[in-house]
């Protein structure tokens, strides 16, 4: 089956399954990750994840985080400083203490321990920046804490990775300092100097310009943030996420942009992104009977709420809120992947844990935003009460 038909039968099955699943009250992206699932090598085997599918989803990654910096008010978030500071702080190291000792009481040895502790500590921003819109909830107190806690986290995660990939390979500790001194200056210019730089570039060219070249420089910011968080070591959608947030002030209220935006986002390229997860997990019968599979299952959903919740709770007016923001930290996703390919590459997992600790991922992705919408079903029921 040549590429275009591929993307045409993911895109359609995608968007009916995800209109199908929204219309009985559950998330879109549950519907778009499933059909991945029967479309991909787990049922039906009728479409391979391929470069061109995969270059896609990125590009919907990209598309969907730098939507979500467009849309969150950086005075809110830099309200929840403190709140995103703490919640990460206790969502890592739950998890990761959690995971570690899953791994040792399993007979692993450490550094295979460490890595699956490093799995569970990282939180997907995609999947939660997504269910938070779904919800309408991106600009709340809430939204502000998981995002921020989210950004965070996918930090210390990889720069964790990095370091255990360092000690597993007999290397030095030098990359990672520099990867880390490179990603908090990134951060810090793109939120300054970046953010009044790039929000006067784009100003001129909305005024000078046509619409289309206006919404093609919007996506060219996009994509060059990302390809440099990308280069120093970062994740690419952490680039776009700081994109959005530096143009926010300027496309926020620019309706025609930011819905053209949207419309690419949501009408294609985030919905191949999350069919495309879908089709990188290859169920098997040695997978799904793994005895590990379940408790990774269970300590991936714990260790974030709990520490989610730990976290948060001083920051927030009740104990329903704050497990909401644990129950918005537990997806993982494309950096959790991420992750544990590089783990292989560098012969620190066996491909068996790789396969277990997929379906943990695709499994944190599939249940988190059915449970994420319960919970504001609870918390509005209670407010109106």
């Amino acid at each position: 089956m040549f590429v275009v038909l591929e993307i045409l039968i993911l895109l359609a099955v995608a968007k009916v399954a995800g209109e199908l699943l929204e219309r009985i009250g559950y998330p879109a992206l549950v519907g778009e990750i499933t059909a991945g699932i029967i479309l991909g090598p787990s049922i039906l085997g009728i479409i391979e994840l391929n470069e061109v599918i995969t270059a896609l989803g990125d590009l919907g990654l990209i598309v969907l985080l730098f939507l979500s910096g467009i849309q969150t008010d950086l005075q809110n978030l830099a309200s929840a400083e403190k709140a995103g500071t703490a919640t990460a702080l206790c969502g890592v190291i739950v998890p990761l203490l959690s995971g570690v000792a899953l791994g040792y009481l399993t007979g692993m040895d450490m550094i295979t321990s460490v890595f699956l502790g490093i799995a569970l500590a990282i939180t997907s921003i995609g999947i939660s920046v997504r269910a938070l819109v779904d919800e309408h909830a991106l600009a709340t107190p809430i939204g502000s804490i998981i995002i921020t806690s989210a950004v965070i986290d996918d930090l210390i995660g990889i720069i964790l990775l990095a370091i255990l990939s360092a000690f597993a390979l007999g290397g030095g500790l030098v990359s990672v300092a520099g990867t880390a001194i490179f990603g908090i200056l990134f951060i810090i210019i793109m939120v300054t100097v970046g953010r009044r730089i790039l929000g006067r570039c784009y100003a001129i060219i909305r005024r000078n310009a046509s619409h289309e070249t206006a919404y093609s420089a919007s996506l060219l910011i996009a994509f060059a943030s990302a390809a440099v968080s990308q280069i120093i070591g970062l994740h690419l959608a952490i680039g776009a996420f700081f994109a959005g947030l530096a143009l926010s002030d300027r496309i926020r209220p620019d309706r025609s942009i930011e819905g053209s935006l949207s419309d690419l986002g949501t009408g294609f390229l985030v919905t191949i992104f999350f069919g495309s997860i879908g089709l990188s997990l290859a169920l098997s019968a040695d997978t799904l009977l793994d005895p590990l599979l379940l408790p990774l299952i269970l300590v991936a959903f714990l260790g974030k709420i709990i520490g989610g919740y730990l976290g948060s709770r001083p920051f927030l007016p009740d104990n329903r809120s704050a497990l909401i923001v644990g129950i918005g930290l537990c997806p993982r996703g494309e950096v959790a992947l991420v992750v544990a390919t590089i783990a292989l590459t560098a012969g620190i997992i066996t491909g068996a844990l790789y396969a277990t600790v997929t379906v943990m991922v695709i499994a944190t992705v599939m249940i988190s935003p059915i449970f994420f919408r319960m919970g504001f079903k609870a918390l509005r029921r209670a407010a109106d009460v």
